[in-house]
């Protein structure tokens, strides 16, 4: 997997996380298949690490998209920081290589300033925090891995997040639900998985967890959407 050097090195500054690159313990990786509408687009291949513990614990996501369309092949690399065991958002960079557009998102107090940049144009938005129970996380388009950032808050007792979509400028209000242990079916095996909804303006995201906390499958039925784990990951 391709690694965005700079964007690493920001977030670690961003985050302040000492030795983080020496420290950090893997949490997940692997690779998810991405389909629109039963037809294979693309590829995902992401790392998920963390170094500290407690409210200082440190978490890097690092993630590389390639997808193709109309005989068009685009690379997005995404890399994002969080902070504390709830994942509370600090910091996200995103890269387009087809477009050359760059995305850079940081936490500003309550507020996260994100400028995106081009060939073409230089654009500053901002995004609120709700509040200190209405956590924000990232999800841009086709990641899978992003939604991990869901997985702290599937047991508390409030679930409303705020969902930012970095490319499409967009923040919008979102529920989370819990549902059951249901089998699934990935590549020839059929597994036992924790099946939540996220319930963003509207539109249901369904997603799949295996015993260690793992995404495994992410539907969004409306936008035909799929992504699954290939291979599965290891026990």
């Amino acid at each position: 997997m391709q690694i965005l050097i700079f964007t690493f090195i920001v977030l670690a500054a961003a985050l302040n996380p000492g030795n983080l690159t020496s420290q950090a313990t893997t949490i997940d990786e692997g690779t998810f298949i991405i389909e629109i509408a039963g037809r294979i687009l693309g590829t995902e291949s992401f790392k998920i690490r963390s170094a500290g513990s407690g409210a200082e614990v440190r978490t890097i996501a690092q993630g590389d998209l390639v997808i193709s369309t109309n005989e068009t092949t685009e690379t997005v690399q995404s890399a994002l920081g969080t902070l504390g065991p709830a994942l509370s958002l600090q910091a996200y960079q995103t890269r387009i290589s087809t477009s050359n557009l760059e995305i850079n998102l940081q936490r500003r107090g309550d507020r996260f300033l994100a400028i995106a940049s081009s060939d073409l144009y230089l654009e500053e938005r901002e995004y609120k925090r709700l509040s200190s129970r209405t956590p924000t996380i990232i999800l841009d388009e086709y990641f899978a891995h992003h939604y991990f950032l869901v997985l702290p808050h599937q047991f508390t007792e409030s679930k409303e997040l705020t969902v930012v979509f970095p490319r499409a400028g967009e923040q919008l209000s979102a529920d989370l639900s819990l549902g059951s242990v249901e089998p699934i079916s990935l590549g020839n095996k059929q597994i036992q998985a924790q099946h939540m909804q996220l319930n963003v303006g509207g539109v249901i995201h369904r997603i799949w967890t295996d015993g260690q906390n793992r995404i495994l499958r992410v539907e969004i039925p409306t936008k035909n959407y799929l992504a699954y784990r290939s291979p599965l990951p290891a026990n």
